[in-house]
């Protein structure tokens, strides 16, 4: 990208942060999407506007301080978010909340689809390339689960799978429409 169409997203970005500071509300569901040092690329976009879709409580963005809200059609001025530059300081709200926290890995046995989640559960997703990148050690009482594949492929897209896990979500704890 140009240093032009750089500046022009930034702009863009900062207003629908203005606005998400005015007039974002908490999701009907009560689940958090937290995003470890996640890319600032399309992936951000395609994350917040499933999360819009599935009404998450709210979302905190960990170590990314900028992202083309393009592709968000407007969710970022609607979802609640939090940044953060630490994981300590998102799981710290998570916890204080009473909020599970789970995360995805494909070392684990527990297929998400199998599980019956919490009805109060904070999704963890980390960077494309590395994963959540807090330290596990430090944080014994995540859990893991892994979504079910059948390709060879060894992972999904992190927004595929934040909207697979959505889904699954709502499956198990969605609201009636009505209730909205």
């Amino acid at each position: 990208m140009g240093k032009k169409t750089n500046a022009f997203l930034q702009r863009k970005f900062d207003k629908e942060l203005e606005i998400n500071a005015e007039r974002a509300k908490e999701g009907i569901h009560d689940l958090i999407i937290v995003l470890d040092h996640l890319k600032g690329n399309f992936n951000m976009g395609k994350i917040m506007r499933t999360a819009e879709i599935y009404s998450v409580r709210e979302v905190h963005i960990i170590g990314t301080k900028f992202f083309d809200p393009t592709i968000a059609k407007g969710a970022l001025k609607r979802v609640k978010i939090y940044f953060y530059d630490s994981f300590e300081e998102s799981i710290n709200r998570v916890k204080k909340l009473g909020f599970t926290p789970i995360t995805f890995d494909s070392k684990t046995d527990n297929y998400l689809s199998s599980v019956k989640l919490p009805e109060k559960v904070a999704f963890i997703f980390g960077h494309e390339e590395f994963g959540p990148l807090y330290d596990k050690d430090l944080h014994p009482d995540v859990q893991m689960v892994k979504i079910k594949q059948y390709g060879l492929t060894e992972s999904l897209n992190v927004s595929v799978a934040a909207s697979i896990a959505m889904y699954e979500y709502t499956r198990q704890y969605g609201k009636d429409i009505a209730q909205i």
